[in-house]
């Protein structure tokens, strides 16, 4: 599937510049789980209180095509109407999305099904066999828009690297095991079922105690987010 998106600009009326952001906020909050929305985020201009920007996305023309039949003769759509300036009617720019920081493509739809001990250990693949284990398995399971890695410590050992994300959050879930996590300006400790939650800019890195350490990360994908920090241990 293609993704398709379009920029349309609105301009209220006199005295109505609230209440047409309003009444697009509340659009925007009608088309949660709409199937194909992938994005339709409301803006003001920055110069101009009178001017309301939506920017979209969808899965397919046909997912947008869907959405639309289904607003024909809706109240919300009527009430935007109502608000506007008629002497600038909206503007709308079709869009073909190319690439870029932020873009990802559509999910793809149906199930994937891995093991993540058959994905490849690329701790091995790296020479940092010996303190353990990191399977990242976006691509075995065909993720488009998650990332999802599991990580496990041999006894005592910590790994060899911090790391920080600039735009990405993460979320690592303690699956056997017990240690530390250091992260900027504190150690925390960590035991089954504990869940970590790492925000941007945020370098940490994790420590085993003496029976291991077994964790799952998840967070949104962002390609080249990542940024290695040596030394982190000290």
């Amino acid at each position: 599937m293609t993704i398709v998106a379009r920029h349309v600009r609105f301009t209220a009326a006199a005295g109505r510049e609230a209440a047409l952001a309003d009444a697009l906020l509340e659009a925007a909050e009608g088309l949660r789980g709409t199937p194909g929305c992938l994005r339709w985020v409301v803006a003001r201009a920055a110069d101009d209180p009178a001017v309301v920007v939506v920017d979209e996305a969808w899965r397919s023309a046909e997912h947008l095509a869907e959405a639309e039949r289904a607003l024909e003769g809706d109240e919300g759509v009527a009430k935007v109407l109502a608000l506007l300036d008629p002497e600038r009617p909206p503007q709308r720019l079709d869009l073909e999305p190319l690439g870029g920081v932020g873009h990802l493509p559509a999910a793809p739809g149906g199930v994937t099904h891995r093991n993540l001990l058959d994905v490849e250990d690329q701790a091995a693949k790296h020479g940092f066999g010996e303190t353990g284990e990191a399977r990242f398995a976006t691509g075995d399971l065909d993720l488009a828009q998650t990332g999802v890695s599991l990580h496990r410590l041999r006894p005592g050992a910590r790994q060899a690297f911090g790391h920080a994300h600039g735009e990405a959050e993460e979320v690592y879930v303690v699956l056997a095991g017990s240690g530390r996590a250091r992260t900027d300006g504190e150690e925390l400790p960590l035991r089954p079922r504990d869940a970590v939650r790492v925000g941007p800019e945020t370098v940490r890195a994790f420590e085993a105690d003496d029976e291991g350490l077994e964790l799952l990360a998840v967070g949104p994908r962002r390609p080249g987010d990542g940024r290695i920090v040596p030394g982190w241990w000290g």
